[in-house]
């Protein structure tokens, strides 16, 4: 399923939280990224650790009475340390050792989706892939046959998308 060109529309089922460009580095051997990976685990462990505290404040960011204050504060804080760690990255791309890499990025939206309309329109994906539609309104589509339910967990969704040539 192709949703590299389909952004997410908010609804009661899909909130939109927050568009970036996701910092990646390109032209790496595979021994070099081995190495890169292994010399770098610690920062990857406490980014993941950040990502997750924040992602378990969005759960009670987005069942809160002024929600969309409350989802903003969170996305200002992923967007910071994904900006700082982009610097970082670049830095290094400017060092000997990753000299042959390059820094790229790709844009993503980060999402939140209820569970049962995910798990739902994800039941019957054969049916968008084939044409029928696209995985955003069949979410939708889907959470309108189901009753409303309770406040609780949300799902969260990286949406990829392909840059627009410029």
């Amino acid at each position: 399923m192709d949703l590299s060109t389909a952004k997410p529309v908010a609804s009661r089922v899909v909130r939109p939280i927050l568009e970036i460009d996701l910092p990646f580095l390109d032209g790496l051997s595979l021994s070099d990224l081995a190495r890169v990976t292994s010399e770098e685990f610690d920062s990857y462990r406490q980014y993941r650790t950040f990502m997750r505290s924040r992602l378990l404040e969005l759960d009670d960011a987005l069942e809160a009475v002024d929600s969309q204050v409350a989802v903003e504060r969170v996305a200002l804080a992923i967007q910071d340390e994904l900006n700082a760690a982009t610097a970082e990255m670049h830095s290094a791309t400017r060092t000997r050792a990753l000299s042959q890499a390059v820094l790229g990025t790709t844009t993503a939206v980060l999402t939140a989706v209820q569970p049962e309309a995910l798990q739902g329109t994800l039941a019957i994906s054969a049916t968008i892939t084939a044409g029928v539609g696209s995985l955003w309104p069949a979410i939708e589509a889907f959470a309108d046959t189901k009753p409303r339910r309770k406040p609780g967990k949300w799902h969260y969704v990286w949406v990829l998308q392909k840059k627009a040539p410029r």
